[in-house]
């Protein structure tokens, strides 16, 4: 396989996931937010997840500095609370947990790729697609342990 070959492999590769990621984003609002009632599958926090984990990992600081697209397909951003009374700070959980799901969503959205490259070409995207979006999803899972706290449990 010749270096061009391999560059337009990684092109391919590279929208072929921009395209997967951003279907799930634009879809996201447009879930039931029943479905986002509860803390399910990939969702469900475990008891050594603690908000001083995730600030000793330096979680406070990264959401100051990656991106926030909630609002770019209709949906919500969690930059700030939208109020602090407890209806606002449920459907703010919500948000989040819809927030979760896309990212994690979005971390295997590298899986059609085994099917048509070499394992050298798709394992690194692997990797860097499951490790940025790690990031959001430890964002996320810090805010939503924040958020039972206030509101007094996982509901």
């Amino acid at each position: 396989m010749s270096v061009g070959q391999i560059a337009v492999l990684l092109v391919i590769d590279i929208v072929v996931i921009v395209l997967i990621s951003v279907a799930i984003g634009a879809s996201a609002p447009r879930w039931p937010a029943k479905w986002l009632s509860r803390d399910t599958g990939p969702l469900r926090l475990y008891s050594a997840e603690s908000v001083n984990g995730y600030r000793r990992l330096g979680v406070a600081r990264w959401s100051h500095r990656l991106p926030e697209w909630g609002e770019l397909f209709g949906g919500t951003s969690k930059r700030h609370l939208p109020g602090t009374d407890p209806v606002s700070l449920r459907n703010y959980r919500i948000e989040v947990r819809r927030a979760e799901w896309v990212h994690w969503l979005s971390a295997v959205c590298w899986v059609p790729l085994v099917f048509f490259n070499p394992w050298w070409l798709w394992l690194p995207l692997a990797i860097v697609v499951g490790g940025v979006n790690a990031c959001f999803i430890a964002i996320l899972r810090h805010n939503r342990l924040r958020l039972n706290r206030i509101l007094g449990g996982p509901q």
